[in-house]
């Protein structure tokens, strides 16, 4: 361990420490952080409305009592995770003009970027096609508050680019109308008011030309994009369809892996590009399978039983690091926070609060963790030690439970999730002790 620290420290840690100091990676690991709150109010409200899956025993109490409100409490989840995207898109814009502006561009307004951020972000929302030579928003049927109404797609009656599937965007789109307004302030392509007017007043002008400048680029792109029959959000589903092809394998099974989690780093939900879209059609088609006597190795709830432990990338291991281990005062108080929610396989918090996404120091582990998690699953049951998925499960299930339900009650599945949750331990403690040492040292700074 000492030889691999000395190796992560000496030939790994300066590259990382790099790459993170750059104004880019800063500006998105800031937004990450202020993105948390939502997360985790996100979170309280999914496990309330998943309590019947968790408690099956009181689900006739759950449905006479909490779950009336659902309605309500609901939109705790809708408006905060169903709107992510929103939040990232602000952020986004705020913090990485202010790291120009602590870089010596006063004369940037990071208010200014965050809306402007925005703008550009909600302009990508809407599909626009051509129909009989004239540009108009896709309108279909909208059956269970799923469908789209004049290019701008729903889903359970919100926003479906709203969610996690628009966080990338939000962030590219968020760094290129900073970049646009940059070039406006620097060029000096901007409305200056005499002295005397209202600052407020003054900021309003200053950004009406960023603001032109913005829309056009965006609409020039959408028309380019919509020659060619997609746009912005479409074009990043377009390399995934092949994913269909994959699942019989283990290489197959490890690519889809590191496509969801390659995603997650970047701040794309993975999970719901990959996983959800493309892949738990054809699970299930083999779960029902495997119910009808065959042996199929990745099927059914495969990933969330032995994978997905606390959620994409087996964070909950990551999570008990920071509740029992770090040293840092922000990796403690997430460690307190994300527990909860990690044990019900819930790690927004965990993935946007660490952070994960765009952080250097961990989105290696959370490659790596959840292909060696699903090696040693697949080797086990190749090996004959533990049986095939054959039923279905709730995915919110704590580790071990979901593994023994999903196999029909056999003790030996829920023995190999809590194998893998030690596992997961101990890959991510290495990278972990790197991040949270350098938490410390920024902490002390920040105190003297």
């Amino acid at each position: 361990m000492t030889t691999f620290f000395h190796f992560l420290e000496q030939r790994l840690l300066p590259p990382l420490n790099k790459l993170a100091n750059t104004k880019v990676i800063r500006g998105i690991m800031n937004a990450s952080l202020a993105a948390v709150p939502f997360t985790i109010v996100a979170s309280i409200f999914l496990i309330l409305n998943n309590l019947p899956q968790i408690l099956p025993a009181g689900t006739s109490f759950f449905q006479q009592t909490i779950l009336r409100f659902s309605g309500y409490y609901s939109l705790g989840n809708t408006m905060a995770l169903g709107s992510i995207a929103i939040y990232y898109s602000l952020a986004v814009g705020y913090y990485y003009i202010e790291e120009y502006r602590q870089a010596g561009e006063a004369d940037l307004n990071a208010f200014t970027g965050a809306i402007l951020s925005l703008f550009a972000f909600l302009m990508s929302v809407p599909t626009i096609t051509w129909r009989n030579g004239i540009a108009v928003g896709l309108t279909t049927t909208i059956k269970a508050n799923t469908g789209s109404v004049n290019g701008v797609a729903l889903t359970n009656g919100w926003l479906t680019r709203f969610g996690g599937i628009g966080i990338f965007i939000a962030i590219i789109l968020g760094i290129l109308a900073v970049q646009l307004y940059r070039l406006c302030v620097n060029q000096h392509w901007t409305i200056k008011m005499p002295a005397g007017v209202p600052i407020g007043v003054s900021r309003s002008f200053a950004s009406l030309i960023p603001a032109i400048l913005i829309a056009f680029v965006m609409i020039i792109l959408m028309i380019g994009l919509g020659f060619l029959g997609t746009d912005l959000h479409a074009l990043l589903l377009i390399p995934f369809g092949f994913v269909q092809n994959l699942t019989g394998s283990w290489l197959g099974m490890v690519v889809i892996l590191l496509l969801i989690h390659l995603l997650w780093i970047v701040g794309v939900h993975g999970t719901a590009i990959i996983k959800n879209s493309f892949v738990n059609p054809i699970l299930l088609v083999l779960l029902t399978e495997n119910i009808n006597g065959a042996h199929h190795i990745f099927a059914g709830d495969f990933i969330n039983m032995w994978v997905f432990i606390g959620g994409a990338g087996g964070t909950l291991g990551l999570v008990l690091l920071m509740l029992f281990v770090a040293k840092s005062q922000q990796l403690k108080v997430l460690g307190r926070t994300a527990i909860i929610p990690g044990i019900f396989n819930i790690n927004e918090p965990v993935i946007f609060g660490a952070p994960i996404v765009y952080n250097p120091y961990l989105m290696i582990p959370f490659l790596i963790n959840p292909i060696v998690l699903a090696s040693t699953a697949y080797l086990a049951i190749k090996m004959g030690w533990v049986p095939v998925v054959n039923s279905a499960m709730a995915w919110v299930l704590p580790v071990g439970v979901g593994a023994w339900i999903g196999t029909s009650g056999h003790l030996s599945a829920a023995v190999l999730a809590l194998v893998n949750l030690g596992i997961s331990m101990l890959i991510y403690y290495p990278f972990f002790k790197l991040y949270d040492r350098q938490l410390v040292a920024e902490e002390v700074a920040s105190t003297n």
